[in-house]
């Protein structure tokens, strides 16, 4: 009888198995592969302009520690995925908070505040770079009211740093808030009416009931952000081709050059494992502080 209950139970695995098969190879076939063929080319030269294809090691790599574009991509990179997912959450917070207390037309306002993240990012990105033009753009000429100085922001180090990561950040909150406004209305009001009896004020009651509450997904959003933007460079391309200079270069898009500019598929794949890396740790480290949370919560 044992011997027939376990010939069962290993034809249920095997069929299990059998199923799950092509689901696994697909899925192999999809990730694997391309890493495997990416580590490969990054120990060439790989050029289709300029056959044949030969091994050089690792001299990609080394040429990769002497550049300074790459160099500059990976702090720019690291300076905008941070700083862009903390002012996403923070304001899709502050905006979530707002569009879930009680006003007259609540239901319009929350319709207008999708409109920045429905608009595409090449789109946003253009209406930008002609509101920050120095001659003619809205936000110059307001700044230059203000303070009386006229800033030319595509075209200076710094400037062009800010200017791309607001718009990024004006362009994201609004799905933040929207994921937010709903972790909100998931509290339950007594805990509010309760802190009222008890003489909390705002800052109190967001203090202590509010942001606990929702920082399960605060925390899983602010992972799913970091990575998403890791690998993005839609913005770039389109609001200043990582200008001037090297000064809003992120990784992906030194990749998308390397690769597509100058058909360096070999040198472009060098930069992707750096890339994948990067991603790897900031992963990993999202990860470990989402399980603390989880846990603590």
């Amino acid at each position: 009888m044992r011997h027939g209950i376990t010939g069962m139970v290993w034809q249920r695995y095997l069929a299990a198995f059998l199923l799950l098969l092509p689901a696994a190879g697909l899925r192999l076939l999809t990730t694997l592969y391309p890493f495997i063929e990416t580590f490969r080319l990054s120990l060439t030269n790989y050029n289709p302009a300029f056959p044949p294809e030969k091994y050089i090691g690792l001299a990609n790599m080394t040429r990769l520690v002497h550049d300074i574009g790459v160099s500059s991509s990976i702090t720019f990179t690291i300076i905008y995925v941070v700083s862009s997912t903390l002012l996403q959450l923070a304001f899709g917070i502050a905006v979530a908070s707002l569009l879930n207390s009680q006003f007259r037309g609540r239901s319009v306002v929350r319709a207008i505040t999708l409109i920045p993240w429905a608009i595409p990012m090449v789109v946003a990105a253009i209406g930008f770079s002609w509101l920050y033009d120095r001659d003619y753009g809205m936000i110059s000429d307001l700044v230059a009211r203000v303070t009386g100085v006229r800033i030319a922001w595509l075209s200076g180090f710094a400037t062009a740093r800010i200017a791309v990561i607001a718009t990024n950040v004006w362009k994201s909150t609004p799905f933040l808030a929207l994921v937010f406004l709903a972790a909100l209305q998931g509290v339950p009001a007594e805990l509010y009416e309760a802190a009222r009896v008890d003489g909390a004020n705002r800052f109190q009651t967001f203090g202590s009931i509010t942001l606990p509450l929702i920082l399960p997904q605060a925390t899983t959003m602010g992972l799913f952000m970091l990575i998403w933007q890791l690998a993005s460079f839609d913005l770039i391309y389109t609001m200043t081709g990582g200008g001037p200079g090297f000064a809003t270069s992120v990784l992906a898009y030194s990749i998308y050059r390397a690769a597509f500019g100058g058909l360096n598929f070999g040198y472009a794949s060098a930069m992707s494992l750096i890339l994948f890396a990067v991603v790897l740790v900031a992963g990993g480290l999202a990860l470990l502080l989402y399980r603390r949370v989880e846990v603590n919560y």
